[in-house]
């Protein structure tokens, strides 16, 4: 199994695959797949990359994303621990998830059972790949989303999201007299400090993620705009967000939605998270169920059933920073945990 793990983690660490850039990495996935012997790899008219064994009714399907955020890492592996982008999050997972499918399959009466695998492509940006799942009507009986939450997480729940493009405008005139125009800019940093005051009294958070705006010299800015990334806790309505933050906006300031997506909790009762809870104990952990401060594909997949768990190795701390890593002993530990979720769906009665 080992074998099997360094030789497909490091062929997706080394094809960098920034969102929107994803085609040679699921290349490299699909042509580790057919080396182990794996045939039945289909790669959608959207770039995911999916393989199937089993003609059973009862139907599990892991969903990990092949895709990163931006900013190439250098790649290592000391036999101890990988580093590069995409370790944690979620080339890690995905790796995890894939191997521990293929081992369950040792075990596993194919005529009783169906697995689906899927890399898909765009989770850091619009979710290209899960959408298409949707799109395409699929009715699996159970998900597990490949993101990191450590081997004993059992994520239930992820926070909303709203990423709004907020456009503010003044009048210009000359720098000289700051009195004699409206400025873009600052009209922006009031709604953005309105929008800070408001995040205190929802319980919401909002970030800046880019902003620009202004001339160097001279002259009161025109125009400013930014991208607000706005995040939603579970109970509550995106549209009374977004009727809040219509109170906030300046006089001068309006916005326009990018992306939204709802935030979505589960029940610990569901097979799938009963299966995960079994699987993890099994390997010696206590779980621990979580609700993540981001989102993933989860938010999304949610609508296929409402029989869906989060999890996968790796510290999710790391993810998007510099210093993405997981050790081999994390992978290993994860991709039995992935088997034995497989087999206790399988083949206990819930």
């Amino acid at each position: 199994m080992r074998k099997l793990l360094e030789d497909l983690m490091l062929r997706l660490l080394r094809t960098y695959s920034p969102t929107g850039s994803e085609e040679l990495a699921v290349e490299a996935y699909v042509d580790f797949l057919r080396s182990v012997g794996v045939n039945n790899v289909e790669v959608d008219d959207v770039g995911n990359a999916l393989f199937t064994y089993g003609t059973g009714s009862k139907w599990l399907l892991l969903a990990g994303h092949i895709d990163t955020v931006e900013g190439e890492l250098p790649v290592s592996y000391d036999g101890k621990v990988f580093r590069g982008r995409g370790a944690v999050d979620a080339k890690g997972p995905l790796v995890a998830m894939t191997v521990g499918a293929l081992e369950a399959l040792k075990y596993l009466d194919i005529s009783k059972c169906r697995v689906t695998v899927a890399a898909l492509v765009g989770e850091e940006g619009r979710s290209p790949g899960a959408r298409a799942l949707i799109r395409r009507g699929l009715k699996p009986t159970a998900i597990v989303v490949g993101e990191p939450s450590g081997c004993d997480g059992v994520v239930i729940g992820y926070r909303g999201s709203i990423k709004l493009r907020l456009v503010c405008r003044g009048t210009g005139g000359h720098s000289s007299n700051p009195e004699g125009g409206i400025s873009a800019i600052e009209e922006f940093i009031s709604t953005w400090l309105r929008l800070k005051e408001l995040s205190k009294s929802l319980n919401i958070s909002v970030g800046m993620n880019y902003i620009s705006g202004g001339q160097l010299f001279s002259v009161i800015p025109k125009l400013c705009e930014g991208v607000i990334d706005v995040r939603v806790p579970i109970g509550m309505k995106l549209s009374d967000i977004k009727s809040k933050i219509n109170e906030s906006l300046s006089n001068y300031c309006s916005y326009e939605v990018i992306d939204e997506t709802p935030p979505v909790k589960v029940s610990v009762n569901v097979s799938v998270v009963r299966a995960l809870v079994r699987a993890i104990i099994k390997n010696g952990l206590k779980p621990s169920p979580a609700i993540k401060l981001g989102t993933s594909d989860m938010n999304l997949l949610v609508s296929l059933t409402d029989n869906i768990v989060s999890y996968g190795p790796g510290k999710s701390e790391l993810a998007h920073t510099d210093y993405e890593e997981i050790s081999i002993e994390e992978l290993e530990l994860g991709t039995k945990i992935y088997k034995d979720l497989i087999l206790e769906f399988f083949t206990t009665n819930y």
